[in-house]
């Protein structure tokens, strides 16, 4: 990893630390209704995973395996957060948002569970194969970044369960934490993609 490179990773994380302590404030401010199941920020949560999963594919780092790996984990929980779909198919509205059809309802279930079991799959096999696990785990590791991570997810359940500040504000600061910790993901990412050294067959 370069000078530079470490420099952009410091600053990211440091932004990302911002946003997780602005996090508090804003849940009272913005509106409750961008927090609602597919609303405003859990949309804008697929087009930031699918942007970032767009970016590590498209950076040219000599490690083409791991960026594909990558990328495909963000696709991945791009796809959960569509609720594999269901969000297509609206039965309703409550206090908090859009009512889904139910996985055991939904029409599709059965395609979706056999795409997801081809799909981990194969990045399990990406995985063990191309991935060089050992040479990521015992390098250096992002700890800035892991930590923000864990503060995001901290904050995230004290959201989703309503704790301290309520059901209406803990939800927008349920989803601004889960939008924070996507964001953060990729600066790990790419902190393990620059320690790498140039290897073409990864």
């Amino acid at each position: 990893m370069t000078a530079l490179q470490y420099r952009i990773y410091k600053i990211y994380v440091r932004i990302a630390a911002f946003a997780v302590i602005l996090s508090l404030p804003l849940a009272f401010v913005l509106p409750v209704e961008w927090s609602f199941e597919n609303g405003f920020l859990e949309n804008f949560q697929v087009i930031i995973l699918i942007f970032e999963a767009a970016l590590i594919l498209c950076l040219r780092l000599n490690a083409k395996w791991l960026q594909r790996f990558f990328a495909a984990g963000f696709i991945l929980i791009a796809l959960r957060e569509l609720s594999w779909g269901r969000v297509f198919f609206p039965t309703g509205m409550e206090e908090f948002g859009a009512v889904f059809v139910s996985m055991a309802d939904y029409e599709y279930r059965l395609h979706v569970y056999v795409f997801l079991t081809i799909y981990i799959a194969a990045m399990l096999f990406v995985l063990i194969r191309f991935v060089p696990v050992k040479k990521i785990l015992f390098g250096r590791q992002p700890l800035a970044a892991f930590a923000v991570i864990l503060i995001a997810h901290l904050l995230n359940y004290i959201g989703d369960h309503g704790l301290i500040i309520g059901k209406a504000y803990g939800q927008v600061l349920e989803e601004l934490n889960e939008l924070i910790l996507y964001m953060t993901l990729p600066a790990i990412a790419l902190y393990w993609l620059w320690q790498l050294k140039e290897n073409p067959s990864k």
